[in-house]
């Protein structure tokens, strides 16, 4: 197998170095004007599957589900080219392989000359499909499980096949052959799952991809309460829960509010990918560009209270906590 570099690694790098204080100081320093290192977009907040993990999957999500309308998308290809972005990530509240004008977007993307990305649960992918993200360029992309094997997997994603997605990874890795793209990855979480089932998985998909993470599945932060699944269901969450492991320290370095923005299917722009239901909105794209929205007042506010330590007063960064990565 080719020993290939994730060509994102430079701009995480970037983005990785540096406190709060002192990516805040950096911001105020630009005059007004900064951009982004890179930008994650939501195509749509619709899944095809019923995770336990994820408020699309359990229902407590309340904002409005839909697809990026064209508008949409012509101002963000609009806004990536002008602004020369370096990098677009399609990942967020859904499963952008749902949209159905999905290749064609990251294609428009890919031509204004960014690095594009796509994060994915692998189900609706075909040999069709994976042809045109290779014939398009795509630069990496990420399949996401959970659990290590096919019971763990298919209790967390209702809905998913662990077996037939292992077959779709194994023939997207077999087309692209000895092409230097699209970097693959394979991504899984876990609760209580022995080290045995940990050594199968990693034998599972190690052979298929370039580079594979194992780390814990966060669960503390839903509201099990507000979901709509049943009462067994909640059970079944509330016991996994007691299974998370976190270490309960804020993040001291946050790329999110100082270094990206995410852009949900209807054009608003937050400042955190974790916003699930519009706690950060600091603008929408067809109202102003990402240059203006990048450096508004309503940004600065929660970035001035980031840096400040004040996490407790915005939503999404009251419980944003460090996790234990397992293994890479």
């Amino acid at each position: 197998m080719k020993n290939r570099t994730n060509p994102f690694v430079p701009i995480y790098h970037n983005v990785n170095n540096g406190t709060n204080k002192e990516k805040e100081a950096k911001f105020l320093s630009g005059g007004g004007n900064a951009l982004p290192q890179y930008i994650d977009v939501e195509l749509t907040n619709n899944c095809n599957f019923n995770c336990r993990f994820c408020p699309t999957g359990t229902k407590s999500m309340h904002r409005m589900r839909g697809y990026m309308p064209d508008e949409v998308v012509e101002a963000l290809v609009k806004n990536v080219k002008e602004y020369n972005i370096p990098a677009v990530r399609f990942i967020r509240w859904g499963e952008p392989t749902l949209h159905p004008e999905y290749l064609d977007i990251l294609e428009k993307i890919k031509k204004t000359g960014a690095l594009i990305h796509i994060n994915t649960n692998g189900s609706l992918l075909d040999e069709a499909q994976i042809k045109r993200l290779i014939d398009i360029h795509l630069d990496s992309i990420k399949f996401s499980f959970q659990g290590a094997d096919e019971g763990t997997y298919n209790e967390m994603r209702a809905g998913g096949d662990y077996i037939k997605l292992l077959n779709i990874i194994k023939m997207f890795y077999n087309m692209r052959g000895d092409l230097e793209y699209p970097y693959i990855q394979i991504s899984t979480t876990l609760t209580d799952e022995t080290d045995e089932q940990i050594e199968n998985f990693k034998n599972d998909v190690g052979k298929y991809c370039d580079y594979y993470n194992i780390g814990f599945t966060k669960l503390n932060h839903l509201n099990v309460n507000s979901m709509k699944v049943s009462e067994e269901e909640k059970i079944k969450i509330k016991k996994l829960q007691e299974h998370e492991k976190i270490n309960h320290v804020y993040r001291s370095n946050c790329m999110e509010a100082f270094d990206k923005l995410s852009i949900n299917w209807n054009g608003d722009v937050t400042l955190c990918c974790s916003d699930y239901d519009n706690f950060m909105i600091v603008g929408n794209i067809l109202d102003n560009n990402i240059k203006e929205i990048f450096n508004s007042n309503a940004a600065k506010i929660y970035r001035n209270a980031i840096a400040k330590g004040q996490y407790g007063l915005i939503k999404c960064c009251s419980e944003c906590y460090e996790t234990i990565p397992l293994t890479k």
